[in-house]
């Protein structure tokens, strides 16, 4: 605790006030169902991350849906499939 009374955690890295990795990992620790229309906003985020945010939501609904095999093969070897480079916002 400071003089002003506030109080800062123990733990250097995994902490509430550090970086968005570190306050991600404890927000997201436990795992949900997405839920109804989950699946839907995870698509569309994707979309947006790929540069494609200016599309209407059927638009990049159907953007991520032609394009599921090259995402998928990405996320399973982002090494040897680099498509994800191409991308506006890939990180």
């Amino acid at each position: 605790m400071d003089f002003r009374g506030r109080l800062y955690p123990i733990p250097p890295h995994l902490n509430h006030m550090g970086a968005d990795i570190s306050r991600g990992l404890l927000t997201f620790s436990d795992g949900r169902p997405l839920g109804k229309s989950g699946f839907k906003w995870l698509k569309i985020h994707l979309a947006n991350k790929m540069g494609m945010d200016k599309l209407s939501f059927k638009e990049r609904l159907s953007f991520v849906d032609t394009n599921m095999e090259m995402i998928l093969a990405c996320g399973k070897d982002p090494l040897k499939n680099r498509e994800w480079l191409q991308f506006e916002d890939s990180w």
